[in-house]
């Protein structure tokens, strides 16, 4: 035996060149010509979804004057038909965060929430799908349980348990359309750990996901005419990770997370980006001509699901009619009347500081914080019901309080005028509490000027309470900047509080009041 291969260390490094050159040489193999955007002929054509929220009826379309009904499950249904008759073969994938938006995903007649959208999406009959964060708002143990409700796979390589075994499907998914070979990869969140609460994720954690998928590409690649993956990291993430991916093979990614409109694919070192934006409002249309392995030629599109004229077949409509009222007897009674549009955002907003208000007065406390990403529903004038509100804030989040010091007030204050420098996420809105702050001189963070506390200068020795949702203060390290406090339960969902509030003061007209004031802004 050559002495050099029985010897470990001349092993490892043989290994490790093996490794390297099969790479390099994988990479060599996919530095082909980009796809360029065409009008055909297609052979196939991916229809692709994401962030749902299980908004299973059509709404009002907020941004028309007109108000005509948009989105819901019908309207899907009836426009996928007819997209599809023009179609050579077709795939129908959805990125994720079909749970949490209105109460329909809370229904569990065999105990298992989520089992009324696991049902309607099983008849829409998907291809396969991906985990998204909001799977897990009510916990990991019912993701367990729901996911095998699904008759489609959804697959989420990048998520193991502590002893790195995988929890949920993780190999891909190989179909047959149209005389072409499919190859689904599917990966969750890579922020997870930023998003969810680590009490609601389990014990589970993320592994990285360019590193799984590269894996993964290298055995799937021979097997495959084309290479599709599931995704639920944003449009920003699914840049980053086509950058990583570049040379791999992969030639689609579908995305979610951001709920952006793309309203044509994102090429990104030769692979296309594509994202739906959210509520079931548009169905995401990608028209692909494969050859030699490759995307040779695309074309994309939005389709805007309007519900004038939707049906669907007698199943589907049976169900969703049954749950449609099952929602209305349970929350569609009229508790107020808006008189000024509802508007929310991720500066101070009308919304925000209504919803804020009922939080400080609720709990009795000096001030009220309202994260913005929690705040899910704008609303024009007129009724306001029950499911409204359940819309609007859908995380079944409780209601608490702290005690802070005037010095950890400001901490909060300084974290947030810098998170609005930034643009990193959604500021907290603010009751009881108002500051004035500007941009530094380096562009990157923020100067505060004046912190109010009831009308008063904040006083850093004086102990605050502090009324907020209790996932803020499980993500004190995104939102408050100190450790996590200590807190007391009022004994409320937000939702329950702001529904009692929104009763109390039956004709509400909210304005934006300064209480959020950016001084350089433009």
């Amino acid at each position: 035996m050559n002495p050099r291969l029985a010897n470990p260390r001349f092993t490892l490094i043989a290994v490790i060149l093996g490794v390297l050159f099969s790479v390099f040489s994988f990479s060599l193999a996919h530095a082909t010509e980009e796809p360029v955007k065409g009008d055909g002929p297609f052979n196939l054509t991916i229809f692709h979804t994401n962030d749902a929220h299980s908004y299973f009826l059509p709404r009002p379309a907020v941004w028309r004057d007109d108000g005509r009904m948009v989105g819901g499950v019908i309207p899907l249904a009836w426009h996928l038909e007819k997209q599809r008759a023009d179609c050579s073969a077709d795939l129908l994938l959805d990125a994720g965060d079909f749970m949490t938006g209105n109460p329909v995903c809370q229904f569990q007649p065999h105990g298992v929430p989520g089992e009324a959208v696991a049902r309607m999406m099983n008849l829409l009959n998907y291809d396969c799908g991906t985990i998204g964060n909001h799977e897990f708002d009510i916990g990991a143990e019912n993701v367990k349980r729901l996911i095998p409700l699904f008759d489609y796979p959804l697959i989420a390589a990048d998520i193991v348990d502590e002893d790195a075994q995988k929890v949920f499907r993780s190999e891909p998914l190989i179909v047959e359309r149209g005389g072409l070979k499919i190859g689904i990869m599917g990966v969750s969140c890579a922020e997870m750990s930023g998003v969810v609460t680590a009490s609601r994720f389990g014990g589970l954690k993320s592994i990285d996901q360019g590193w799984v998928l590269q894996r993964q590409a290298v055995q799937l690649d021979p097997k495959v005419d084309l290479m599709v993956v599931i995704t639920h990291n944003g449009f920003d993430g699914d840049v980053e990770l086509a950058q990583v991916l570049a040379g791999t093979g992969v030639d689609v990614i579908v995305g979610g997370h951001s709920h952006s409109r793309l309203k044509e694919p994102h090429l990104e070192e030769g692979i296309l980006i594509v994202q739906a934006g959210s509520k079931w409002t548009n169905l995401g249309r990608l028209d692909l001509q494969v050859a030699d392995d490759r995307v040779v030629a695309y074309n994309g599109r939005l389709i805007t699901l309007w519900a004038d004229g939707a049906e669907a077949g007698p199943e589907l409509t049976k169900l969703v009619e049954g749950y449609e009222k099952k929602v209305a007897d349970e929350f569609g009674r009229t508790i107020g009347t808006l008189v000024t549009d509802w508007r929310k955002g991720r500066g101070e907003s009308n919304l925000g500081n209504f919803l804020a208000d009922q939080m400080r007065l609720s709990a009795k406390a000096d001030v009220g914080l309202v994260n913005s990403g929690g705040i899910r529903k704008s609303m024009n004038a007129g009724p306001i019901t029950a499911l409204d509100i359940n819309e609007m804030l859908p995380f079944s989040n409780m209601l608490v309080t702290a005690r802070l010091t005037g010095r950890e007030l400001k901490t909060v204050v300084q974290a947030n005028a810098d998170a609005q420098v930034e643009g990193k996420h959604g500021i907290l809105q603010v009751s009881g509490l108002s500051y004035r702050f500007r941009t530094n001189s380096a562009g990157n963070a923020a100067v505060v000027e004046e912190i109010l506390v009831g009308g008063k200068p904040l006083d850093s020795e004086k102990v605050y309470t502090v009324a907020m949702p209790d996932y803020v203060v499980m993500m004190a390290h995104v939102y408050l900047n100190i450790d996590t406090p200590a807190t007391e339960d009022v004994g409320l969902t937000m939702t329950d509080a702001v529904v009692a509030g929104v009763e109390k003061t039956v004709a509400i007209d909210s304005k934006i009041e300064g209480r959020i004031m950016r001084l350089d802004s433009k």
